[in-house]
C-alpha cells in the first residue's frame, strides 16, 4: 500500500524548527510512492552511495554484483589492481552479465546471445560478428560497458555515484572516517569480509532501518529477551572469556553518546562494561604500540554503529558488521548483512567474533528479529495519516552544537553532540541532509 499525496516540493515534509523545541517529519516520507520515486532519482542515484568492501573484490578477476538506486552495476577488481565499476547490462539487449552476486571471471559472457566482455569493460566478442556486422568500418569498442560516474575508496569501503557532479568521496564523508577509521586501524593489516552473508526483507521504509541502527533508545524494550538470554547463559558458566556476549549495556544504565556528524551521517557510542571479552582485546598490547591512548581507548571499550548516508551501517559492537541497505518500494527494503574482521587475528577470536555476529546480528538470532517485527509496526502505523507528525524532540535541550569532551579527544567536530544514545537530536541531521537532496540533487 503506497500514499500518493506528496508532489515535487518536500519542504513541508521536515518541521525544522529547533530554535522554538520542534524537529518532527511527515510520515508520508516513509509511505509515499512519489517520495520514494525522488528519493531514487536524488538520493540513490545522484549521490555518493556504499558499494561493498574491498575484500569482496579482492584479486584481479573479482566481481560484486549490486544496485545503485534501481540501476543493477557490478564492481571488479582489474588485472593492474585498480577498481572499476559498469552498469551491469549487456550492451546489446541488456541482459545482466554477472552469473552470480560475487565471484571471479575474467570474460562475463551474456547468457542470452553470447556477447564476451571483458573485467575492463571492453566488449571482445560478438557471437557472429560477422554476419550481423559485416562492414569494415564496424567498432566493436561502441559496446564497451558503461562506467559509472564516481567510484573511490577509503580505507577499503567502496562507494560509488552515478552522478559526476558530486563532492570528493573525503569531503562526502567528512567525520564518518574517524569512525572507520578506527575500525580499519585495528591492524595493521586492514580488514577482510569473513566469507558467507545473510540477506533479508524487511516489510518497511529504507530510512526506518537507517534510523534504527542507530537509535539507542529502543535497544532495552526490543532487545530485552536477548539480554535476559545471554545473562541466563552466562549465569551457567558454559561462556567465558571471549564467548561472552555482553549484555550489560541493555539491561543497566550505560555511559553512552550520539553524534550528528554531518552530511546525514551519524553515530551512536557506548561503554563497554566487559571489554576485555571483545576479540580485539587481544591485540591490547599492539594497538598501544602503534595507535594513539584515544583511538585504543575508543577500539577497546566502546562499542559503535555507525551511519554513513544513505545506505551502510557499519557496526562493532557485540561483533562487527557491515549492514547494506537496498530500498525495493516504499515499505519494503532489503538487507545485507556481512561479517568484517580485522586480518590476521587468532582462531579464537574469530570464533568469538562469529559465535557473537550470529547471537545479534543474524535473522537466526535473538536480537535481528525483533528490530524486523518493530519496524514493521513502525511501518504499519505511519499509514495513519491522521496523525501525520513522528517528533525528534528527545535531548533537545542537553544537545551540544559541535563536539562534546569526547570528541574533541578523539579529534573529530560534529554538528552536534549527545550525552545520552537514547537521545534523537542526530536524527535532526538525517533529516536536514535528505531534504537537501531531494530538492537539489547533490549539487550543494
Amino acid at each position: 500500500m503506497d500514499g500518493t499525496t506528496v508532489t515535487g516540493d518536500f519542504t513541508s515534509l521536515v518541521d525544522d524548527r529547533v530554535d522554538e523545541g520542534m524537529f518532527r517529519i511527515d510520515r508520508s516520507i516513509y509511505c509515499d510512492r512519489a517520495v520514494f520515486e525522488a528519493e531514487m532519482r536524488n538520493i540513490f542515484e545522484g549521490s555518493w552511495i556504499f558499494l561493498c568492501h574491498e575484500g569482496q573484490v579482492a584479486k584481479p578477476g573479482d566481481y560484486f554484483a549490486t544496485e545503485m538506486g534501481r540501476q543493477p552495476v557490478f564492481i571488479s577488481r582489474q588485472q593492474d589492481g585498480s577498481l572499476a565499476c559498469f552498469i551491469n547490462a549487456c550492451s546489446h539487449r541488456g541482459a545482466i552479465l554477472t552469473p552470480l552476486k560475487q565471484g571471479h571471471a575474467k570474460v562475463l559472457t551474456c547468457r542470452f546471445h553470447g556477447w564476451s566482455f571483458n573485467c575492463d569493460g571492453r566488449c571482445v566478442q560478438i557471437k557472429n560478428q560477422d554476419t550481423g556486422f559485416p562492414q569494415d568500418d564496424f567498432d566493436r569498442a561502441h559496446y564497451n560497458l558503461r562506467p559509472i560516474a564516481k567510484l573511490e575508496s577509503y580505507r577499503g569501503f567502496i562507494f560509488g555515484s552515478l552522478s559526476a557532479d558530486v563532492p570528493s568521496l573525503e569531503d562526502y564523508l567528512g567525520a564518518t572516517k574517524i569512525f572507520i577509521d578506527l575500525l580499519a586501524d585495528q591492524s595493521a593489516d586492514g580488514l577482510e569480509v569473513v566469507p558467507g552473508s545473510s540477506t533479508y526483507m524487511i516489510r518497511g521504509n529504507w530510512k526506518l532501518q537507517a534510523e534504527n541502527g542507530v537509535d539507542g533508545y529502543h535497544v532495552s524494550t526490543v532487545h530485552r529477551v536477548f539480554a535476559s538470554t545471554m545473562i541466563n547463559r552466562e549465569s551457567k558458566g558454559e561462556f567465558t572469556g571471549m564467548k561472552k556476549t555482553e549484555a550489560g549495556r541493555i539491561v543497566g544504565q550505560v555511559v553512552s553518546h550520539g553524534y550528528d556528524l554531518g552530511g546525514g551521517h551519524m553515530s551512536i557510542v557506548a561503554q563497554h562494561t566487559t571489554p576485555e571479552v571483545r576479540p580485539i582485546y587481544e591485540k591490547k598490547e599492539e594497538l598501544e604500540a602503534r595507535l594513539s591512548p584515544a583511538k585504543v581507548n575508543w577500539i577497546l571499550n566502546r562499542g559503535r554503529n555507525l551511519y554513513v548516508f544513505p545506505n551502510v551501517l557499519i557496526m562493532d559492537n557485540p561483533s562487527t558488521q557491515i549492514r547494506l541497505i537496498k530500498p525495493i518500494t516504499p515499505d519494503l527494503c532489503e538487507v545485507s548483512v556481512y561479517c568484517v574482521a580485522p586480518i590476521g587475528e587468532s582462531r579464537t577470536a574469530r570464533a568469538a567474533r562469529l559465535r557473537k555476529f550470529e547471537d545479534f546480528y543474524l535473522t537466526a538470532g535473538m536480537a535481528t528479529s525483533d528490530d524486523i517485527s518493530a519496524l514493521e509496526d513502525t511501518q504499519d502505523g505511519s499509514y495513519g495519516f491522521t496523525a501525520p507528525w513522528n517528533e525528534f524532540t528527545r535531548g533537545m535541550d542537553a544537545m551540544i552544537e559541535g563536539a562534546d569532551e569526547e570528541a574533541k579527544a578523539l579529534g573529530f567536530t560534529p554538528a552536534s553532540s549527545s550525552p545520552d544514545w537514547e537521545h534523537e537530536t542526530l536524527f535532526h541531521g538525517m533529516y536536514r541532509h535528505w531534504l537537501k537532496l531531494m530538492q537539489n540533487g547533490s549539487k550543494n
